[in-house]
């Protein structure tokens, strides 16, 4: 990109002295504005990330362990027998104390549908893993809607071995 001719002009009229003066002046501002606007945020970059590394190791670690759990549920012969998932969520539902508030719970195309039309939001947590663990079941759709009374939701989970 050219330069202005004014500039142009008053470079040319410039000694030598003072070309090489404004061209140390001009050394430095970039070299500030290259400071400020590259090296500062890639150094606050890498602070950053070093210091999540180790959270972010964990989280990963974890996420690892719950797939081999997962895999590990899969595999169980003892979920493979079980023949009526109904039943197991059924019994497991009872188990936690939450079969008051069931709405519906049915069987249709090997898939069991579990409607709460209320029910304490800090209770699915645990059912849902105890009906993975127990009755060989798994989530493949939830809707989890707030009700007014707090703490409380209306839950409709589609179950699948």
């Amino acid at each position: 990109m050219p330069l202005p001719p004014s500039l142009t002009n008053a470079w040319h009229r410039a000694s030598v002295r003072e070309q090489r003066m404004m061209a140390i002046a001009a050394a430095v501002v970039a070299a500030a504005l290259g400071y400020v606007v590259l090296w500062q945020p890639m150094t606050a970059d890498i602070a950053r990330v070093a210091r999540d590394l180790p959270r972010s190791k964990s989280v990963l670690a974890a996420a690892r362990a719950q797939a081999d759990n997962v895999i590990a549920l899969e595999r169980s012969p003892a979920l493979a027998k079980m023949a009526d998932p109904l039943a197991a969520v059924e019994r497991v539902v009872a188990e936690r104390g939450v079969r008051p508030a069931v709405s519906v719970l049915d069987l249709s195309e090997g898939r069991v549908r579990l409607t709460f039309a209320a029910v304490r939001f800090d209770a699915l947590p645990g059912l849902l893993d105890a009906l993975t663990r127990t009755a060989g079941v798994r989530v493949a759709d939830a809707t989890i809607t707030q009700r007014v009374e707090p703490g409380m939701v209306r839950a409709e989970l589609v179950l699948v071995r």
